[in-house]
């Protein structure tokens, strides 16, 4: 399985990278609107680009963030059907789920990736932060192509049986003794 070790240190890095580039960002979005809210209150101005900003941060957390909760099985779903079934069938589901949710994110990826660049060719600009107005439509193709591959990823390791059910126990929860 050294091919499974590769993969799964190669999106390490790219965790690692994207955890850094969230917490920047929401750092960035609450003091930006923080200090746009203070200005606005105390001085009756506001920060030029201010609310443009703390949009496109957020657009930005949304997609990355959807591409971490992938990566560590945290994303929404109906768990009933998985604490019913098999290990086995588990294993199966866990291939059709990954299948189906990498189709749906290379498909929201793709046509993500040509209205942006559609974006970019006209070259719109953004009249509050004086950015390319494709900056606040290139999440989709970045996370639609991340989550493409955490998803596919997700199925092939199933699909060679390291799948691992998600649990409900939270590890060091206050008031858990072992």
């Amino acid at each position: 399985m050294r091919i499974i070790k590769a993969i799964e240190a190669a999106l390490g890095v790219i965790d690692v990278i994207v955890k850094w580039i969230v917490g920047g960002a929401l750092l960035l979005m609450t003091a930006v609107l923080f200090f746009n809210s203070i200005a606005r209150a105390t001085f009756e101005a506001t920060l030029v680009g201010g609310p443009a900003l703390g949009r496109l941060l957020v657009i930005w957390l949304c997609f990355l963030g959807a591409y971490l909760l992938v990566r560590t099985n945290g994303h929404v779903a109906i768990d009933i059907m998985s604490r019913a079934v098999s290990d086995r069938v588990y294993r199966w589901l866990s291939v059709v789920i990954g299948i189906i949710g990498a189709a749906s994110m290379a498909y929201i990826g793709w046509y993500g990736y040509l209205f942006t660049a559609t974006r970019f060719a006209f070259g719109q600009m953004d009249p509050m932060l004086e950015i390319p107005s494709a900056w606040f439509y290139m999440p989709l193709p970045v996370g639609g192509g991340l989550m493409t591959i955490a998803f596919l990823f997700g199925a092939l390791k199933a699909a060679l049986g390291q799948v691992e059910r998600p649990t409900l126990s939270m590890s060091g929860a206050a008031g858990e003794t072992e």
